[in-house]
């Protein structure tokens, strides 16, 4: 209970008994999940693929213009009140937006984009920094509120 990892062990089980699995799978586990449980899993489906500047990039991209799931993640920012990384999102989402949106059709993102565009890279440089340090605060914060509310996230068995 008292591990820096609580919110991504709350959800783990489910990410991973759907990894690999087609968008039906996973959409039908989410179904099956409270709000809690539905923002974290979002959160945690994106934040485990953002290690690197190039996954960042391309899965911040992905989740917005492929999964449709970036509404999802930032209704779940909200419903643990991190209004921060809220506004984060939004400003990730709105570069993502400015350089792969061409009318209403997407151009395809790749990787080397970093590398082609020399005003994309600093660009999400700087969304990647921030957006490591405020997850970091925004992980402390939903594993204090999983805490104060176990019975959404943990089956409690009575010893009694």
């Amino acid at each position: 209970m008292g591990s820096s990892q609580l919110s991504w062990l709350c959800v783990q089980p489910m990410l991973i008994s759907v990894r690999g699995k087609d968008v039906a799978a996973k959409a039908e586990m989410y179904r099956q999940l409270n709000e809690g449980q539905q923002a974290l899993f979002l959160f945690y489906s994106y934040h485990n693929h953002t290690k690197s500047l190039a996954e960042f990039y391309w899965f911040s991209a992905y989740n917005i213009m492929e999964m449709k799931s970036w509404s999802g993640i930032r209704n779940g920012m909200r419903f643990f009140n991190q209004n921060e990384m809220v506004a984060l999102l939004d400003n990730i989402e709105r570069v993502i937006i400015d350089k792969n949106r061409i009318g209403d059709q997407w151009r395809e993102v790749t990787p080397t984009d970093l590398e082609q565009d020399p005003n994309l890279y600093p660009l999400i440089e700087d969304l990647f920094n921030q957006y490591r340090v405020e997850s970091e605060e925004v992980i402390m914060s939903i594993n204090k509120e999983i805490l104060q509310h176990q019975e959404m996230y943990f089956e409690i068995e009575d010893k009694g």
